[in-house]
């Protein structure tokens, strides 16, 4: 591999994460009246994070994208979309974790699809 190659996979991964680590404060410490939520966040960045730095070490460049779009676009669509109910025992629930958490995990599918798709088209015209 080049030392440019190299370097622009370097300043790439680290803006991704760069990136993924803005949204997660963002949606974690300052939006977090809005959801009250204080693990899902986690849960769902340390998820994020696994899987940005796999891509990266593997060349994919959609993947990252991908994961952080899903983060910040699940926030806000659960923002959007969320419920509150009560469960049967008198407690209060929300739906907002399941919406954040299922277009999060569409959306790195949907990644992984189309970087599979990349390579393939990458493969063929090479060829």
């Amino acid at each position: 591999m080049k030392t440019i190659d190299l370097k622009n996979s370097l300043v790439r991964a680290i803006s991704m994460v760069g990136l993924f680590g803005i949204s997660y404060w963002l949606c974690r410490f300052i939006f977090f009246d809005m959801h009250g939520m204080k693990s899902w966040p986690n849960t769902l960045a340390m998820v994020g994070l696994t899987i940005i730095v796999v891509a990266t070490i593997y060349r994919n460049h959609i993947i990252p994208v991908a994961t952080l779009v899903g983060y910040m676009g699940g926030f806000i669509l659960a923002m959007i979309f969320n419920t509150d109910g009560i469960d049967p025992g008198g407690g209060g629930t929300n739906n907002a974790w399941i919406i954040w958490g299922t277009v999060f995990i569409f959306s790195i599918l949907i990644g992984i699809i189309l970087g599979l798709i990349s390579k393939q088209r990458y493969k063929n015209t090479k060829v």
